[in-house]
């Protein structure tokens, strides 16, 4: 089969590595932002707090300004991933819960894909964001948030079951999303891993049987610099959730500002710079049956220009 007919078929190639660099992919991204979603709306500057700050100052040691390595920008999640991820892994009309909504596109998105959505999010500032969002495209009926912590989504009024887990957790404290005590975000390691792997408990008990989930993550260094391990850490704790670890996949991302630090970093460190977000996908219950649930894949039909 040719790739040509992979795309019509499935959208793109359903291979284990995604390329978000290639022309197809920032096509459709341009297509995807162009409707009108703008999911850093809500989410305050600087997230990157105690990183950045280090940052800097290595930036500073190496004679460039720290401007110039885009360290305050905010981390966007891509809009073509949720769609792929959305079309590949949840039914037709199917309910999703994303216990870590950050931002509007997962929910706008998978609205638009004739799904369901209920985000949970901490910050109310980014939850009306969100809201206001989905107002303006029409679609406040089927992508809703509601405030709440993922370690207690009972307490956040999350009720019945779900047909897709979609979500992607904080990195530890490489962002800081809020200033409240509760959220992960702020804690060391040791409590946020304590906490996460309770949130995973939390929402696989609401994924239906026979469904995916899916948890879009990276691995991130310690003060010292040395990785903690969170994708594995992602996987043992959706094992332990009884979500049986199913698909293994890679989105390669635009390398942005890396080119300007990695000859600065490499130099100094051997340290590797970070070009890919791992895809990681679960199921609950007997795969095929999850995949006789999902149906066919239809992609989504963007409107005449």
């Amino acid at each position: 089969m040719s790739s040509g007919a992979l795309y019509e078929s499935f959208i793109y190639p359903p291979f284990s590595v995604l390329d978000a660099r290639s022309r197809w992919w920032q096509e459709r991204k341009r297509r995807w932002i162009a409707l009108g979603i703008d999911s850093g709306k809500g989410r305050r500057e600087n997230l990157l707090t105690g990183y950045a700050d280090a940052m800097a100052r290595f930036d500073r040691m190496q004679g460039r300004e720290p401007s110039e390595a885009g360290w305050t920008s905010k981390s966007i999640f891509d809009p073509v991933l949720t769609e792929l991820l959305v079309a590949w892994f949840a039914p037709a009309n199917g309910r999703i819960l994303d216990p870590f909504a950050g931002g509007s596109v997962r929910g706008i998105i998978s609205a638009l894909l004739g799904r369901s959505y209920l985000g949970i999010d901490i910050s109310s500032e980014q939850i009306t964001a969100n809201r206001e969002q989905a107002a303006a495209l029409n679609v406040a009926a089927a992508a809703q948030w509601k405030q709440g912590d993922a370690v207690h989504l009972y307490k956040a009024g999350v009720r019945g079951a779900f047909d897709m887990i979609l979500t992607c957790p904080p990195y530890g404290d490489l962002e800081r999303y809020s200033d409240d005590p509760a959220d992960l975000s702020t804690m060391p390691y040791d409590l946020f891993l304590g906490g996460f792997r309770q949130a995973v408990k939390n929402a696989a008990a609401r994924l239906a049987q026979d469904r995916f989930a899916v948890f879009v993550v990276g691995d991130f260094r310690d003060k010292q610099g040395i990785n903690r391990g969170f994708v594995a850490d992602t996987i043992a704790a959706c094992k332990d959730a009884q979500l049986q670890f199913y698909n293994d996949g890679v989105l390669v991302t635009t390398a942005a500002s890396l080119p300007m630090r990695v000859r600065g970093q490499f130099e100094g460190s051997r340290k590797l710079g970070k070009t890919h977000q791992n895809v990681l996908v679960f199921v609950k219950g007997d795969a095929k049956r999850a995949t006789e649930q999902v149906g066919n894949v239809t992609p989504f039909t963007f409107p005449d220009r």
